[in-house]
């Protein structure tokens, strides 16, 4: 799924790693099950694609900058590694100072409500559970609208 991703990416400028952090939900959620713990394997697997995915496609867009400017394709790499180790220590760093200066950090209501966690949680919870831990009604919207945008093609 890296290489997809960084092939559509070198030639469209457009990453689709949230797509396949929500495929990798979808899947390995449903493997695991619920009884085994499949919320929190689908959220690590979903967590562990988007970054490897991520990163393979940031690495075409710099090689694709570093073609235009005439750069060394080995130097590009040797850069990129460097800047994906550090990346790790520093939102590694980061996180953990956020994680003991709030109290509160994530939760709703707080100064860092993290609203994108919740929404891949309950993501990861309907694949796990099914639909019907969900209203009907939020059902009926997501077929109406994926009908509609069917439609609109």
């Amino acid at each position: 799924m890296a290489f997809c991703n960084a092939y559509g990416r070198g030639l469209t400028d457009w990453s689709l790693a949230s797509t396949y952090g929500k495929f990798a939900i979808f899947t390995i959620g449903a493997w695991a099950g619920g009884a085994h713990g499949g919320v929190i394997a689908g959220l690590a697997a979903c967590g562990v694609m988007m970054n490897i995915v991520s990163t393979t496609s940031d690495l075409m867009q710099d090689f694709k900058t570093g073609y235009l400017i005439v750069a060394s394709p080995r130097s590009m790499f040797v850069s990129q590694l460097i800047g994906t180790a550090m990346g790790c220590v520093i939102a590694s760093c980061v996180f953990w100072l956020f994680y003991k200066a709030f109290d509160d950090l994530g939760q709703e209501g707080s100064e860092c409500p993290a609203p994108y966690a919740l929404v891949y949680r309950n993501m990861s919870i309907m694949r796990v559970d099914g639909i019907p831990s969900y209203q009907r009604i939020v059902f009926f919207f997501v077929v109406c609208s994926s009908l509609q945008q069917f439609l609109s093609t």
